[in-house]
């Protein structure tokens, strides 16, 4: 049926993994060490424990790829970090498999891959960035993280806010062949719907009021790189056809010049929008999406992943401390089963600020409460209704207009002046959201 190398420095484990693989019809040969193994050429499949008594399994791997061996591999680990998934990824493993697994995920594994030709992958290895979670949700997450980074494919991170899309974009990035040159980011739900194609693609001298001088977008600022649109369902629909025309034939012009320019540089998009929705709506450009999506990353939200959470606070807390000073060791059952029971619509945006917060407020030993009873909802609905009661009905009028102003104020503030992006939050015209802005006398 096929010859396997098992590769498993655990002999107990060794001899019942050839066992189970036997039974099933494939010829095994076994070895502690890989330099037991002199000659490759006659397997069909590597079975590879990453962490062994002398060497690693990544290096290993690394190994046997620049000597252009492409066998296929199985990575089994009880060591399923985020780093060592990405590495081993990058290194064209087809799969990985955390201790402890069953007998049946392993003999599914092999049979598939071994009715199909799956080629391996030669690319370099350089972790940077640190994201935590060991979830199998996070697992098939930091897979694909690690194919994206070997190869030059468009990538689309969807997710929540507060998922972590963009420091996925930059791990990806700085495990790539692009690595040695620039990552360039833009927030196209940040940037004045008017401002965002100069912003991308640059300007000449004199092409608007205010160009004093030739000047670079973001896409020659990225030459060689990455350039990663966050946000890019926001994109507003009448510029969607110049980025389409930039990755189909890597050539731009800059704003109000005639001269053609190319540039060198991968995509990689986020969004926190459904943008299948929104090309049936008619408001994201159908060939854009293919385009954009050669490579699709769904991140989970923290919800769908609780059994990551133990592992983010502490790693937020160490963090915390150093960046402190404080002292503090860890969480006590009490807080931790609050953090455990909590939605977390924040994500994991929200759960770093709520340790920082608790950290600060604690200093040393352990923290007692994470302080999350915050209103939800129902309890926002409540604190309304207090809140109208207790105003005298002669006032209830300048209650709605302070209330109007400070929602206008915040996301004003955090969309930086986009007036078509908080327009349609509040499902408002752009004129309404212009009348009003005026009438408190916001961002003007």
């Amino acid at each position: 049926m096929g010859n396997i190398l098992l590769i498993e420095d655990e002999r107990n484990v060794r001899y019942a993994l050839k066992r189970v693989l036997q039974e099933a019809g494939f010829s095994v040969i076994d070895v502690e060490d890989p330099k037991d193994v002199s000659d490759l050429k006659d397997f069909n499949l590597l079975i590879l424990d990453l962490k062994l008594k002398t060497t690693s399994g990544i290096d290993f791997l690394k190994d046997l790829r620049e000597r252009g061996i492409n066998l296929p591999v199985i990575v089994i680990t009880a060591y399923a970090n985020p780093e060592n998934i990405i590495s081993a990824s990058r290194y064209g493993v087809i799969d990985i498999l955390k201790k402890p697994f069953s007998k049946e995920e392993l003999l599914e594994l092999v049979n598939r891959l071994m009715k199909e030709e799956t080629p391996a992958l030669k690319v370099e290895v350089d972790p940077q960035r640190v994201i935590v979670g060991e979830s199998e949700r996070m697992m098939e997450v930091f897979k694909k993280v690690g194919l994206a980074a070997a190869t030059d494919m468009n990538v689309l991170l969807t997710g929540e806010t507060g998922v972590g899309k963009d420091l996925l974009a930059r791990i990806i990035h700085e495990n790539s062949a692009r690595k040695d040159h620039p990552f360039v980011a833009i927030n196209c739900s940040a940037i004045p719907e008017n401002l965002l194609e100069a912003e991308l693609f640059g300007y000449r001298k004199g092409a608007f009021t205010g160009a004093l001088r030739d000047t670079k977008g973001k896409i020659e600022a990225a030459e060689g790189g990455t350039l990663f649109l966050d946000e890019i369902g926001d994109m507003p629909y009448s510029l969607q056809s110049k980025i389409l025309r930039f990755l189909e034939t890597r050539s731009f012009y800059r704003l109000g010049d005639d001269r053609e320019r190319k540039a060198n540089v991968r995509i990689i998009a986020a969004t926190n929008r459904d943008l299948s929705r929104m090309i049936g709506e008619g408001k994201f450009r159908e060939d854009l999406y293919y385009r954009l999506s050669q490579i699709v990353i769904e991140v989970p939200p923290l919800r769908e992943r609780r059994e990551d959470i133990p592992k983010l606070i502490e790693f937020f807390i160490n963090k915390a401390n150093e960046e402190f000073g404080t002292e503090v060791r860890g969480v006590t059952e009490g807080a931790l089963k609050e953090a455990m029971d909590y939605e977390w619509k924040g994500n994991v945006r929200e759960l770093k600020n709520v340790v920082y917060k608790a950290v600060l407020e604690t200093k040393s030993g352990y923290i007692e409460s994470l302080n999350l009873s915050g209103p939800g909802k129902e309890d926002l609905e409540g604190l309304i209704t207090r809140c109208v009661e207790i105003t005298p009905e002669e006032d209830l009028k300048s209650l709605v207009l302070r209330v109007e102003r400070k929602v206008l104020e915040h996301l004003m503030t955090k969309y930086r002046g986009n007036k078509s992006r908080v327009a349609q939050i509040l499902g408002m015209s752009r004129n309404t959201l212009k009348t009003k802005l005026k009438k408190y006398g916001v961002w003007q």
